[in-house]
């Protein structure tokens, strides 16, 4: 005979089955709202609301679509930023209690702000150039603020060319004497990068919590000195792309960088657009080169300037716009080679042949773009030979590398100057 259960132990019986049966359909609204956090704060709510209705299940449907749509849209921003590693940069640390006091009288802008950490609007980044006594200048420069040293002394990271870093470093010993500073160089443990968008999306908290804001222009992107575990999570929430894409990008928009653009004590700080880009103070007090840079400022006479431009063959149609071409064929012109422009009246067959005047240097190159150092006035009455628009027109060429193959030029002036270029009348040549 079986035994019976007394009618209290029945009742609990039944309700752990009850329970048991009821536990998938619980396990699974838990999902669904787990899964719904991607979207609004109502999602679980919806959830909750439709399970009892008939159209339950197109409801959840619905309702996961419209999540996976809310958490791929966020990967989807991820993917419009780019990373790629600045190439031929090098670091140098500078630490120590007279950082800002040694800095402050070497570069052309104003470093103090470096210091003010706790500051709300205190820039953890600071563009600028070093410039020699004659005030050419000797390189660009990022200056990077890091975490202080342990008695809060200040550790900044110079962010320099690697062609110029020796002869830089060499340069700022010079004026440390007895200086409470210490400097390194650590290219070995750190890696520059820069981060841009060609869409209009917000960058996020993980690429702004170890990049700055590169001050140049806009569009320029964010800017970072990072170590090598670093850069390898960056990677991992922005797509990395192969360093020749920053130059293409930077050069797009104008931008000169580096020893090949601006050539050791070759250039003024002005003709190298550091005014535009945000790299020179004329109200911080002296440094080194500044005496030049200010009387520059003060006439207002800025002849030459650095301005991007395409190269094309003769015989083709000049450019509409900037872009790339990464089909060109042809080889770019040597380092510093001479652009030179002639009228285009005297461009024509049956004109005696002219070997025009000078209009600037070209610095570098990649596919069909370039930087040059131009003058102002010349660029101003750049047309294309195979339709002129003015009378005084003037072509523009440049010898390739090859020493045979001449490469016709059109330069652009770029849409973020803050002001276009007033160069002076009667322009004298060297």
């Amino acid at each position: 005979m079986r035994p019976t259960l007394p009618s209290c132990n029945a009742r609990a019986l039944a309700q752990s089955s009850a329970t048991l049966l009821q536990l998938p359909r619980i396990i699974a609204s838990r999902r669904l709202s787990s899964s719904a956090r991607c979207g609004s704060p109502s999602t679980s709510l919806h959830l909750a609301t439709a399970r009892n209705s008939p159209s339950a299940g197109l409801s959840r449907t619905r309702t996961l679509t419209s999540s996976a749509l809310v958490c791929s849209q966020t990967s989807a921003d991820g993917a419009k930023w780019k990373l790629a590693r600045v190439p031929n940069r090098g670091a140098v640390e500078v630490s120590g209690r007279d950082t800002v006091k040694l800095l402050q009288g070497l570069v052309s802008n104003d470093v103090k702000a470096l210091a003010s950490a706790t500051e709300p609007h205190a820039p953890a980044l600071v563009y600028a150039g070093f410039m020699n006594p004659q005030g050419r200048m000797l390189a660009d420069v990022f200056i990077h603020r890091q975490a202080p040293l342990q008695d809060g002394s200040p550790r900044w990271l110079l962010d320099i060319d690697s062609r110029t870093l020796p002869s830089l470093l060499a340069f700022i010993k010079k004026f440390k004497l007895r200086s409470k500073v210490k400097l390194a160089d650590v290219s070995d443990e750190y890696s520059v990068v820069q981060a841009w968008s060609s869409a209009a999306s917000p960058p996020s908290s993980t690429l702004t919590e170890q990049l700055s804001l590169d001050p140049r222009c806009p569009a320029i992107g964010y800017r970072g000195v990072v170590s090598h575990e670093a850069v390898t999570k960056l990677r991992e929430q922005i797509a990395s792309v192969e360093d020749e894409e920053y130059t293409i990008h930077r050069m797009l928009r104008g931008v000169a960088e580096g020893a090949l653009d601006v050539p050791e004590a070759a250039s003024l700080p002005l003709e190298n657009n550091l005014d535009y880009m945000h790299g020179v103070d004329f109200r911080k007090g002296c440094y080194v080169g500044q005496e030049l840079t200010a009387r520059t400022q003060h006439t207002g006479v800025v002849r030459k300037r650095i301005v991007p431009l395409q190269f094309y063959l003769p015989g083709t149609p000049a450019p509409d716009t900037l872009h790339i071409d990464r089909a060109a064929t042809f080889q770019l012109p040597s380092h510093l080679a001479e652009v030179r422009s002639k009228p285009v009246s005297t461009a024509s067959a049956t004109a005696k042949p002219a070997r025009g005047k000078a209009a600037g240097k070209f610095t570098s190159g990649i596919y069909n773009l370039g930087l040059a150092c131009l003058r102002l006035e010349q660029v101003q009455r750049w047309t294309d030979a195979s339709n002129p628009t003015s009378e005084d027109g003037l072509e523009m060429s440049v010898l390739s590398a090859d020493g045979e193959t001449t490469l016709l030029v059109k330069p652009h002036i770029p849409k973020w100057w803050p002001e276009p270029p007033q160069p002076a009348d009667n322009d004298p040549q060297e």
